[in-house]
């Protein structure tokens, strides 16, 4: 997928670097709704064979990279540790950047400043390249009150250590509820009407903030569209498709290249 150089969305450079807050990386990867779970270890699988070598200078975690991971809910950790270690290793050999989703958040407690995590909150995280302005977001965003009522609500610390504590008490009940919930899902599908709905959403942002492309997960249908002043892109769920996208700055403009080579080409 490729963005031109010459849309109507291109602000001038200098309006375009101001509260930017991420230069991405000529080569950067983007890895979306990995979802990785001891049920489901593809991420860890690719990521644990790629040599200091392959890795991209820079890579962004778009969320729900893991199916189930609570900073303040210490039982949710245990059974991801080896991604968790894994992925603190490769923060120590290049740029990551980690934005929350909602099956993983309170990342700062796992964390701390290994990794850059950018909360819900947060997000969108502006960032810049090739003089563009890049809205990152995981997705779940304009889901209604009733959505925002529930993930404050799961991502207070003292509910998710009083849950913890239940959980403990019930050996685990509660994880393990979490976890059957989460496999009966059906991650991997085309939405109706998806192309309508995200202009419609589109138009919202743009009154918010100042972008010239969007891009998030969270709803894994891996599409590009370009409306009247925006570009909007859905990255590839890695969960269903094992692919990651690679920006690159071409002639033509922006090329979001999906790829499952280890070596990126």
């Amino acid at each position: 997928m490729t963005v031109g150089s010459d849309g109507s969305g291109v602000a001038d450079s200098t309006r375009n670097t101001q509260h930017a807050t991420l230069i991405l990386k000529e080569g950067a990867w983007l890895i979306a709704d990995a979802h990785y779970a001891h049920y489901n270890t593809s991420l860890y699988d690719f990521l644990s064979k790629l040599e200091p070598e392959d890795l991209p200078p820079q890579m962004i975690f778009m969320g729900d990279i893991f199916d189930l991971l609570f900073g303040h809910a210490p039982n949710s950790i245990e059974s991801n540790r080896k991604m968790v270690d894994l992925l603190e290793r490769i923060s120590m050999q290049t740029e990551v950047v980690y934005l929350e989703g909602n099956h993983d958040f309170g990342l700062k407690e796992i964390f701390g400043d290994t990794i850059k995590i950018v909360e819900r909150s947060q997000q969108p995280l502006i960032a810049i390249f090739a003089d563009r302005r890049i809205a990152l977001h995981h997705g779940d965003i304009l889901q209604g009150i009733g959505y925002e009522i529930y993930t404050a609500w799961i991502r207070n610390r003292w509910v998710d250590r009083i849950l913890n504590r239940i959980d403990t008490i019930c050996n685990g009940a509660i994880i393990r509820w979490l976890e059957n919930y989460n496999r009966k899902k059906r991650p991997c599908y085309r939405i109706e009407g998806f192309e309508e709905r995200m202009r419609e959403r589109m138009k919202i942002m743009k009154e918010k903030y100042s972008f010239d492309i969007w891009i998030d997960g969270h709803y894994h249908q891996n599409v590009m569209f370009r409306f009247t002043d925006v570009e909007y892109v859905n990255l590839p769920a890695f969960a269903c498709s094992g692919s990651y996208t690679i920006m690159k700055n071409s002639g033509n403009g922006i090329e979001f290249k999906e790829s499952k080579d280890r070596n990126g080409v």
